[in-house]
């Protein structure tokens, strides 16, 4: 449903992030930031259909995006886009060098999309090592923006280790959900990993309004590296 809605600048959804992408152009002397992370604490927070907003969002303002699924335990992005998953960023990392092979065209949407690939049993060993660096350093010559879905952070080290990757991450809530000591607890661990946050998406706000009800705001954490 997200997908769908996404297309649709009259959309409530659309609107939301239109603003979160506009609150993002002033956080650099270059603009949005050309790489970012989007984490939670837990699964189901709308991480995933906030990457996939946002991606749209910033390809719809004309520049070329590239939305990375690195939730390689659980990766959702191919679900809301109905397309399969067969290579993706774990083979990159394990050193298959064949980039072309592993991004899809989402004409309809307007960006480019890597799906996560076969899931590995080595997921945090993948994600720490040299290999995602120089994807990001490779995609960044490609694409305007890079945006990452990664795995949630509680109990995982994998947001982490993407995190200092980045230039900063986007942190989502799901509204009148998550406690406030989970996203103290999962905040932490991004500012001892060396993050830098740019803010917070709070998800599911008014159930009321619309079937999607998706803010933004500051005030998470600090900006320092």
């Amino acid at each position: 449903a997200v997908a769908k809605d996404i297309l649709d600048k009259k959309s409530t959804i659309y609107e939301a992030y239109f603003s979160v992408m506009t609150n993002l152009s002033f956080l650099t002397e270059h603009g949005a930031p050309r790489s970012i992370m989007l984490t939670s604490s837990r699964p189901q927070e709308g991480k995933s259909s906030s990457s996939l907003s946002l991606a749209s969002v910033l390809a719809a303002t004309g520049k070329s995006v590239i939305l990375v699924d690195a939730d390689l335990r659980n990766p959702s992005l191919n679900r809301y886009l109905e397309m399969p998953n067969k290579k993706g960023l774990s083979h990159y990392l394990s050193g298959d060098d064949a980039l072309e092979d592993m991004i899809a065209t989402m004409p309809q949407f307007g960006f480019e999309l890597m799906t996560a690939g076969k899931t590995p049993p080595n997921a945090a060993e993948l994600l720490g090592s040299d290999r995602l660096s120089t994807l990001i350093d490779v995609l960044l010559t490609r694409y305007d923006h890079v945006l990452i879905d990664s795995a949630p952070l509680l109990g995982l080290a994998d947001a982490p280790l993407i995190a200092r990757r980045v230039e900063g991450v986007l942190f989502t809530i799901e509204a009148n959900s998550t406690k406030t000591r989970v996203i103290s607890t999962s905040l932490m661990r991004l500012r001892m990993a060396g993050a830098k946050l740019f803010g917070a998406i709070v998800t599911k706000v008014s159930a009321k309004n619309s079937a999607y009800g998706y803010g933004y705001g500051y005030g998470y954490g600090d900006r320092k590296s």
